[in-house]
């Protein structure tokens, strides 16, 4: 293995644990701020007339909440991808359907924020410019695409890479 596999590998396992950190960092806030609060909310109201706004609570905190859950997805991909590349497996097809899955999971955060979250459809700050989530969530699906198209185009160089090495 030459120097620049070996940073290859390095790096990656450096960036997989540091992207599994930020997961599991991310799922206990997850469930702190929308499962805990309102499930406890909820049981607390349970046989009494609280007990129809503690359910609608929940159900909108869940909702509320959709576009983390598809972020959370992109992350734990992007756990696996970076754990196939720290296995030296860099370029195959199955990293670039990857690297297209984790742009998926980007362009559902965005449709389920522009479906579900209520801060999308706020009325704009100031004159005719729009929310500032409406445009970081444009900026994120203008990245979720890039990447679909960048692992379409990386999972296609590996197939013609894997057929020449299988020719030569």
């Amino acid at each position: 293995m030459d120097a620049n596999q070996q940073k290859l590998i390095a790096g990656s396992r450096r960036i997989a644990f540091a992207f599994t950190v930020l997961f599991w960092a991310g799922a206990l806030w997850l469930f702190s701020e929308v499962a805990w609060r309102p499930i406890k909310a909820l049981v607390a109201a349970l046989n009494t007339p609280g007990a129809g706004p503690a359910a609608i609570d929940l159900a909108h905190a869940l909702l509320n909440h959709t576009p983390v859950f598809a972020l959370m997805g992109a992350l734990w991909t992007a756990i696996g991808l970076f754990r196939r590349f720290a296995q030296g497996e860099a370029l195959s097809p199955a990293s670039g359907r990857a690297l297209s899955v984790i742009g998926g999971w980007f362009l559902a955060s965005v449709l389920a924020a522009a479906l579900f979250t209520d801060d999308v459809h706020a009325p704009p700050v100031t004159g005719f410019t729009a929310p500032p989530a409406v445009d970081a969530e444009i900026v994120l699906g203008c990245v979720g695409a890039a990447l679909v198209l960048l692992g379409r185009a990386f999972a296609a160089a590996a197939a013609i890479k894997a057929d020449h090495d299988q020719i030569v």
